[in-house]
């Protein structure tokens, strides 16, 4: 719900052009044009919802994992325990805040950049200005935004390129923290798919097996979704810029596929679970079912026949 309303906020753009990336927000007509700290903790924090969602994916995956192996081991899940997994997604969205507050905050040279949008780094070519391409795709004014972003390759006084350890440090710590909740999803995955087929083999009923399966899938697709809508474009333009491939063309796709997120992810759930997918059906029915028409034939059984 949070991720929603931060969301709904910032209305945030993402983009890469050359050696750097961003997420934007558009300050024209906003009430956080006056308070542009304001407007920068909100796109940071928009960033720490990001890592908090699926840092809740991983620990979804680690409570199911315990559910099938059933040692006991769901007592970490409960009472006063649960706190503490809890804590864990806003934890992490705290660290991704200060991450961004200390080595991805708007500055001169960043914004520089944004405005001119020229590097002479490897194999770059002289670009179009980064101000006229914001412009372009989003019809956003550098002069009235505000973003976190990350410029890896800058041009020092005399001209020469040089790499910024700082937004290295940056990069580092963001991987870092999205890398342990990978490892955390794969892992504890794998372990449930075999548990699962172990647990199939011996010989439960017909319904558990299938509720079984169909639990998993949905928690596989729930996981794919994020990394095709989530991982996967949004790390094309964190990483691609430091090692020298401009993926500035897919900077719109990202864009839409990060917004489109949220009414996707409950998808797999709803289709995959039976118990979902029938409720979910019978209420449409029901619906339905109150606006049709019957027809009804009144027949005088006083009446002769002819």
């Amino acid at each position: 719900m949070i991720y929603s309303i931060v969301d709904f906020l910032v209305q945030p753009y993402i983009h890469s052009h050359g050696a750097a990336y961003g997420v934007y927000m558009d300050l024209r007509e906003s009430v956080f044009e006056s308070y542009p700290t304001v407007a920068f903790t909100l796109v940071a924090l928009l960033c720490g919802c990001f890592a908090a969602t699926i840092y809740a994916i991983s620990i979804n995956f680690i409570y199911r994992f315990f559910a099938l192996e059933r040692n006991g081991r769901l007592r970490f899940f409960s009472n006063y325990r649960l706190i503490f997994w809890g804590c864990i997604p806003i934890t992490v969205a705290f660290l991704i805040i200060l991450n961004n507050w200390f080595f991805n905050r708007p500055n001169q040279e960043v914004t520089e950049y944004s405005r001119f949008g020229e590097t002479t780094f490897c194999h770059f070519k002289k670009m179009k200005s980064f101000r006229n391409n914001l412009k372009e795709l989003y019809n956003l004014d550098t002069d009235r935004m505000a973003y976190v972003g990350c410029l890896y390759w800058r041009t020092d006084s005399n001209g020469n390129v040089y790499f910024s350890v700082k937004d290295l440090i940056g990069f580092l710590n963001l991987n870092t923290l999205m890398t342990i909740a990978l490892f955390m999803i794969f892992y504890f995955g794998t372990k449930s798919y075999f548990k699962i087929k172990e647990l199939i083999s011996q010989g439960q009923s017909e319904y558990s097996k299938r509720l079984q399966m169909q639990l998993y899938k949905a928690l596989v697709a729930q996981t794919l979704i994020p990394m095709v809508f989530l991982f996967i474009p949004v790390g094309s333009l964190v990483y691609c810029p430091l090692i020298g491939i401009n993926v500035e063309c897919t900077s719109l796709l990202v864009t839409f596929l990060y917004s489109f997120y949220p009414a996707v992810d409950p998808i797999p759930t709803i289709i995959l679970v039976d118990d979902y997918r029938n409720a979910f059906c019978n209420f449409f029915r029901r619906v339905l079912s109150k606006n049709q028409v019957v027809s009804v034939v009144s027949i005088d059984l006083n009446t002769d026949p002819l």
